[in-house]
């Protein structure tokens, strides 16, 4: 009777969940918050501050098709240094893959996109050259960054307007679930749909609204096959959805976490240098064939 009723309830919410009073759901949704950061390493999860993870991406079109998969690395130093560099054999768009934007593509017969973010400022390295990130990517990254479950965990739901409840009891992946939900000062939506066996991430959904058309987005990332990499427990598959229409899907092969990454890789002089050795190599090579 349980799950029939978190079926047929909006967001699987339950009557117990809508009866408590304030002070009680709050404090049932931060003591499951607790049994999920323990799930996912506990103070290791906690203290991670770089992650540098490999492994393989598609994203997909509108009619569901899916191109090939993309072989990247994805670095962090956290919260807002980012370095990816995307292999392919075919022309992609490469950059939107994470940002959910329209990026550069790489010419007919593949190559090597690197996009990189240090705070207010980015960069492009294709086979063009080195370029400036466009100023509404960084600020999308920026923001994007502050939606991300592992954000949430490790700093923001304890910022000061933070609103965190319990919402009840739902059936995801054929696994009983239960939904925290977070509000910020923003009026930002935010739900953690946890399995109520493993207290492992099972679904991560945020709304938001267009400031001027006020219409409604609705971006969903489902964890599947959770390991543990380092101490973290770390899903192996990654599913990205926007409006019910399936984006990208993440493969992991590894990650490893606070393995003092060089400063220097967060910069746009390491791009210049690399830029410069790739010309180098192809100038070697063209030489070589005649």
């Amino acid at each position: 009777m349980m799950l029939m009723l978190a079926l047929a309830t909006p967001f699987g919410k339950t009557t117990n969940a809508q009866d408590q009073l304030p002070e009680q759901n709050t404090a049932k949704a931060r003591q499951l918050l607790q049994q999920v950061i323990g799930a996912l390493g506990g103070q290791m999860y906690l203290n991670v501050r770089e992650t540098d993870c490999q492994g393989r991406i598609a994203q997909f079109g509108p009619s569901g098709d899916s191109p090939d998969f993309t072989i990247f690395r994805d670095m962090w130093v956290l919260p807002d240094k980012n370095r990816t560099e995307y292999t392919t054999k075919n022309g992609q768009m490469i950059l939107g893959l994470l940002l959910g934007l329209g990026g550069p593509m790489i010419p007919h017969g593949g190559g090597v996109v690197v996009s990189v973010f240090n705070g207010s400022e980015g960069w492009t390295l294709d086979k063009s050259g080195v370029s400036n990130q466009p100023e509404d990517v960084v600020k999308n990254f920026a923001e994007q960054s502050k939606l991300e479950m592992n954000n949430m965990q490790r700093s923001r739901m304890n910022e000061p307007g933070m609103e965190v409840r319990y919402a009840g009891t739902d059936l995801i992946d054929l696994k009983e679930a239960e939904w925290i939900e977070f509000n910020d000062t923003d009026h930002r939506n935010f739900r953690l749909a946890v399995d109520r066996l493993t207290h492992l991430p099972l679904r991560w959904v945020v709304t938001t609204r267009d400031p001027e058309t006020r219409e409604r987005t609705e971006d969903v990332t489902s964890y599947i096959q959770y390991i543990s990499m380092d101490g973290v427990k770390t899903p192996l598959s990654i599913v990205q959805a926007r409006n019910d229409h399936k984006l990208k899907q993440t493969f992991l092969s590894s990650c490893k976490y606070n393995s003092n990454l060089d400063a220097q890789l967060f910069t746009r002089s390491s791009l210049d240098q690399r830029s410069g050795d790739v010309f180098k190599k192809g100038y070697k090579n063209a030489k070589d064939k005649n």
